[in-house]
């Protein structure tokens, strides 16, 4: 079966003809891609996993029609049928294995209807049977003929380079992927060890009011000013805690701020309490904690962040069910950066503008 299957493929282009098929394809569904977003977005998107003008999904997606539809060329909804079971399946296991390898899932239709696992939904599949019928009975006809005609060792060679540069692609391609899932997975460290160190921050100022209330109980005379303090304590602590749980602040500029606040408080209740330099150095100690984890992820994010820019750039609707909270905050970063960049460009444009303006007016 297997030889006769082979034996049909080769009767129709050499091995060098169909990668040819191949990269003309995967280059074609990057313009489509590309296209989507300049009419969507009005913006330019290299799309893709690649840093190349191909989206090889497309290109193993129509080898993967051609090869099982071909015989069937005559039945448009066979060929349909057919087309969109072979691709679908391509793409759900692509997508599944890319999201166990990376942690992310780089295309996403968890918000469609009739959607398996966010992989495959029934537009994407109703795509593939438009794609199928169209390659199949339109598009591969009309320029079969061109491919036959490349001699095929001028195929192969040609062939030869082209997948040469697309494995060094996808190698590097490989390295930015790996290197933002450990970028999210740092991330990911990191968020549960400042919660732990909320958590201890929290037991010192339950600690330092339960402390101020037993003082208060003592001397009736200072019990008003006492409980006031103990109030500011609570409502500091719970202000920010709050302003966490509605993410107008992160838990780093939380952790940040309650430092600053023990400072404050710490000097309010002094006076009432039997010693606060025990406190002091579990502060301290909490602080340079803080401090040091701090530092080793912002070395790790500018070691990685630059690889992990490139590939949410090129495919902004990327999720991942693991690591969602990092993920938004490395797109939201992202996206600030690029705001940033196109302001930076646009007043370099102005003043270019303004010193042309300038001589020509002198």
């Amino acid at each position: 079966m297997m030889e006769t299957v082979k034996a049909a493929l080769l009767a129709e282009y050499s091995v060098g003809q169909w990668v040819m098929v191949f990269f003309l394809y995967s280059f074609a569904g990057w313009c489509w891609e590309v296209a989507l977003y300049l009419v969507k977005e009005r913006r330019f998107v290299n799309r893709g996993f690649l840093s190349g003008p191909i989206l090889p999904i497309y290109g193993f997606g129509a080898l993967s029609i051609l090869l099982t539809c071909v015989p069937f060329k005559e039945n448009v909804l066979a060929v349909a049928v057919i087309g969109t079971v072979a691709a679908s399946l391509l793409e759900y296991v692509t997508g599944a294995l890319m999201e166990a390898l990376f942690h992310v899932r780089y295309w996403d239709y968890s918000n469609q209807p009739l959607n398996l696992n966010g992989h495959i939904c029934l537009l994407s599949a109703v795509t593939w049977a438009v794609f199928s019928a169209a390659i199949v009975c339109g598009v591969h006809p009309l320029f079969q003929p061109y491919v036959a005609l490349v001699p095929s060792q001028a195929a192969l060679a040609l062939s030869g380079t082209l997948s040469a540069f697309a494995v060094i692609d996808t190698v590097a391609a490989v390295r930015r992927a790996l290197d933002l899932r450990a970028l999210l997975e740092s991330m990911e460290r990191y968020a549960r060890e400042l919660e732990s160190l909320h958590g201890g921050l929290d037991s010192i100022s339950d600690r330092v009011g339960d402390m101020v209330r037993a003082f208060a109980g003592r001397v009736d005379a200072k019990q008003e000013e006492l409980a006031a303090g103990v109030e500011r304590i609570t409502s500091a602590r719970d202000r920010v805690k709050q302003m966490m749980t509605d993410k107008r602040i992160s838990l780093e500029e939380g952790a940040r701020e309650r430092f600053a606040g023990f400072e404050r408080i710490l000097s309010e209740v002094a006076a009432f309490l039997p010693d606060t330099a025990g406190l002091r150095e579990e502060i301290a100690a909490a602080k340079e904690k803080y401090d040091r984890q701090s530092e080793a992820l912002r070395a790790a994010r500018q070691e990685r962040l630059g690889h992990a820019e490139r590939v949410l750039r090129a495919n902004p609707g990327a999720v991942s069910a693991r690591h969602s909270v990092s993920l938004a905050i490395l797109k939201r970063e992202q996206e600030e950066n690029a705001r940033e960049r196109r302001a930076q460009r646009q007043a370099r444009r102005t003043e270019r503008k303004e010193e042309r303006a300038k001589k020509r007016q002198g």
